[in-house]
């Protein structure tokens, strides 16, 4: 499989699988406020994730 095939495979699945969150926070009731409460979290976690990494490579 081409790389651009893997990579058009790879967006189409996190497409689907955020509009599947975003449906079922919806139907949970949560509001777009904190749809986008919990998106800036979530991308906080992988910062500090990634920070992390960092520097224990650094090390």
């Amino acid at each position: 499989m081409s790389p651009q095939v893997e990579a058009q495979l790879l967006e189409n699945r996190n497409k689907s699988v955020a509009k599947s969150l975003y449906r079922q926070l919806r139907a949970e009731g949560y509001t777009h406020q904190q749809i986008i409460e919990l998106s800036s979290s979530l991308l906080d976690q992988v910062t500090e994730d990634l920070r992390e990494h960092n520097c224990a490579e650094a090390r």
